[in-house]
């Protein structure tokens, strides 16, 4: 098993927005958003506590978003502002916009997946399942281009489920390129054990997860004023197009 020191990350984190209540950062992949599991130090909320030195009561994650997924993370500086950021996020009314580079072309140029789920656990992983009597979840996507086999798609997630989206285009019959635990969860367990090992390449044919958080639209829940977040898509996403 790999130590901490052995576990690779990104960590050129971005600043996008920063006011007296929160930041908007931009996420590189992978980097989990917290500490968790052998991630104890390398984790975007770690460094950026380490490099901005917050006041006495420290920054409290919003949003998260999954390791190998990049893109906008919104940072509060209180728990005071964090509470009123997720009750904005809880009650469905922050506009998300992801975009992914899946396998194939879908069927429908655009269209929306509402498949409630469920959730298995195979080995070391929880994987989301389509279960009529799981957590309702749905997912709008529009494909903007194809070439080569693959797909670019603008993603609207309406809920916020754990791997909502990875798994929505995976039922799709459409994975995420990088998708190791939805194109095959045994890649994913030598991933955990091994890390990047080339070979994986020729399966889910990207080192990383080309899913990027793009776009947030909410009101400052302090000021009341319109707030347009974006991030633009990573440059590793451009051989796909």
């Amino acid at each position: 098993m790999r130590t901490e020191d052995d576990l690779y990350v990104e960590t050129g984190y971005q600043i996008l927005f920063e006011d007296e209540f929160f930041l908007a950062v931009e996420k590189p992949s992978p980097l989990p958003v917290h500490p968790v599991g052998r991630f104890k130090e390398k984790n975007l909320l770690s460094f950026l506590v380490k490099d901005l030195r917050p006041g006495p009561e420290g920054l409290k994650i919003v949003n998260r978003i999954d390791s190998e997924t990049s893109g906008l993370v919104l940072v509060a500086k209180s728990g005071a502002v964090a509470g009123k950021l997720g009750i904005l996020f809880q009650d469905r009314v922050v506009v998300k916009e992801y975009h992914a580079i899946v396998f194939g072309i879908p069927e429908s140029q655009e269209g929306t997946i509402a498949l409630s789920l469920g959730t298995k656990t195979e080995k070391r992983q929880h994987l989301r399942t389509s279960d009529p009597l799981g957590e309702e979840a749905r997912t709008d996507y529009k494909v903007l281009s194809s070439a080569g086999g693959y797909s670019l798609l603008k993603i609207v997630p309406h809920t916020g489920r754990t791997h909502q989206i990875r798994a929505h285009l995976s039922f799709l019959g459409h994975p995420v390129v990088g998708d190791k635990i939805y194109i095959d969860a045994r890649i994913f367990e030598r991933y955990i054990d091994e890390g990047w090992q080339e070979d994986m390449r020729q399966v889910v044919k990207a080192e990383r997860l080309l899913l990027h958080a793009s776009r947030l639209e909410f009101r400052h829940p302090m000021t009341g004023e319109p707030m347009k977040l974006t991030s633009a898509i990573p440059s590793c996403f451009t051989p796909f197009l």
